[in-house]
């Protein structure tokens, strides 16, 4: 040891990164609880995409089914039964790329006439809009 510089042999080395990067993931600077604090505090999916680029943990955080839940709570109306368990941020971007895509589609008569021909004899609807 010169100075401080460790020398490794090359087949040693990739031992030592590989402890080095399994112990950075197992230890964040912030702890956990904290972490889970800000994560339960998220109010919507912008800012939950943000969290998760953060770190390993921040993006663990963001993967529970609590917290999408609460986000679809906050943004549509809860379906009539519930999605199976995993999957309620699948269910929270599929219906933001439905409203997106779909029902504020500026040609959304056009859409509802090609998927559904006899559209037109049903006449205007009301769609339910989120408070």
């Amino acid at each position: 040891c010169t100075r401080g510089m460790v020398i490794l042999h090359p087949t040693r080395a990739r031992v030592v990164n590989e402890a080095h990067e399994r112990a950075k993931a197992e230890s964040t600077i912030i702890p956990r609880d904290v972490l889970q604090v800000v994560a339960n505090s998220i109010q919507d999916a912008r800012t939950a995409v943000n969290f998760a680029m953060c770190s390993k943990a921040c993006k663990e955080m963001t993967e529970t089914d609590s917290l999408w839940k609460s986000l679809y709570e906050l943004k549509y109306p809860l379906p009539s039964k519930a999605p199976p368990k995993g999957k309620w941020k699948e269910l929270y971007v599929f219906q933001t790329k439905f409203m997106r895509d779909v029902l504020l589609n500026k040609n959304l008569d056009e859409i509802l006439e090609k998927a559904y021909p006899r559209w037109e004899s049903v006449g205007s609807i009301s769609l339910p809009v989120a408070t």
